[in-house]
């Protein structure tokens, strides 16, 4: 009753791109990832993802192979590395922000250049490349803090890149949710690279399990945004995902499936059992009426799906007699007569039309119109062959 349109995962959806909308974790949260079995430091790859790209079976493709197989040689972090890379990123910042101030340099356009020489690019926009010969100028005071943005930055990418196997694991829980791997993947780098912007080694928590909410909040975005039709506002979202967190608990004390009314006690007392099962609605995911049924892929799934608003073949047989029967009746009429009848209600070609519409086609006055009609229909009714009519009504 509730299961069957329970979704694999919450949902998460937003109304914007911007990553400023997903809240930062709160202590909870975090203590909530940390207790998880983390399959980061216990099995990042399955046995042979890390192993040459080149050898042994695998259910992705060669290219997936070969970005699983390169960051499976980069060595993971102990705790200590950990708070030591995440310190002097957080040095960097704090340096970039009084680089900025102190040379009247855009903060964006100092990381920019910092950032292309630690990549080893050489092509710079113009914009860029003038705030880089500048940069290259400055008085001894101000290279200090320049040296700890570069240092900042090394330890920005070497922790992205250490961690880039934990985005990987949370991926592969996603899967099937419409988006494939690879996207998946992407998409949870992004979130990887927040939090590496974002994190303080102070607050005592590991990088890893922060950066996991990370992780998963850019992921479910993700697919909110690109595998669904129908996007929900934020609010809807928040209740959807309590409600899937409720049901899951009360079906792992219950041992069984519990019914919306179980549910509808536990979220409080403004629920009902039809309100749960409305706002499970919202959580089902539409599918295209294009895809293929069968094996031979000819069929589509839209061809199954009846169309409610069209009459049914019984329905068009009984208007096909219909019709007919009246056109038998027409032909007791005078012929202006039965045009009248034909062009005020629409049985020729399905348009009614008004008195002075049909009498600037006939050429007649408006009453004239009224009158002939009023006749047509006292003989329709009343005529020897309105027996046969009379029994469509």
């Amino acid at each position: 009753m509730v299961n069957h349109i329970l979704a694999p995962e919450p949902v998460s959806i937003s109304p914007d791109l911007d990553q400023e909308l997903i809240p930062e974790p709160t202590p909870e949260d975090l203590l909530a990832i940390g207790h998880e079995q983390s399959p980061y430091l216990e099995e990042e790859l399955p046995q042979g993802e890390g192993a040459d790209p080149g050898h042994g079976q695998s259910p992705y493709p060669d290219f997936v192979r070969l970005y699983l197989h390169e960051i499976g040689q980069i060595p993971l972090l102990t705790l200590e590395e950990e708070v030591e890379l995440a310190r002097k990123v957080r040095e960097g910042n704090e340096a970039l922000e009084r680089l900025s101030q102190a040379t009247g340099l855009d903060r964006g356009l100092i990381q920019e250049v910092v950032r292309a020489r630690t990549l080893g690019r050489s092509k710079l926009d113009p914009q860029v490349d003038e705030v880089d010969t500048r940069l290259k100028s400055l008085p001894r005071e101000l290279k200090r803090y320049l040296h700890l943005v570069r240092e900042g930055e090394v330890a920005r990418q070497h922790l992205i890149a250490a961690n880039l196997r934990l985005v990987v694991s949370i991926a592969k829980k996603h899967t099937g949710r419409g988006l494939d791997l690879l996207d998946l993947i992407q998409e949870g780098n992004l979130g990887l690279i927040r939090a590496v912007d974002r994190f303080d080694y102070r607050k005592g928590f590991k990088f890893s399990t922060y950066a996991t909410w990370w992780i998963r909040q850019s992921i479910n975005r993700a697919i909110s945004e690109k595998a669904r039709t129908i996007r929900l506002p934020v609010y809807m979202v928040e209740t959807i995902n309590r409600l899937f967190r409720v049901i899951r608990d009360l079906g792992t004390q219950l041992h069984r499936e519990p019914t919306p009314e179980e549910v509808a006690r536990v979220m409080g007392e403004d629920w009902d059992a039809r309100r749960v099962e409305e706002v499970l609605s919202y959580a089902q995911h539409t599918i295209s009426l294009e895809i293929p049924v069968g094996n031979d892929e000819e069929n589509f799934f839209g061809d199954f799906i009846p169309d409610e608003s069209s009459p049914s073949p019984m329905d068009r047989a009984f208007q096909s007699i219909l019709k007919a029967e009246v056109e038998k009746a027409l032909e007791h009429l005078t012929d202006r007569e039965a045009t009248v009848i034909r062009l005020r209600y629409g049985l020729a070609d399905g348009v009614m039309r008004t008195l002075e519409e049909v009498g600037d086609i006939l050429h007649i006055s408006r009453e004239r119109v009224r009158q002939l009609e009023k006749k047509a229909l006292r003989k329709l009714r009343y005529g020897r062959f309105s027996r046969k009519l009379q029994g469509w009504r």
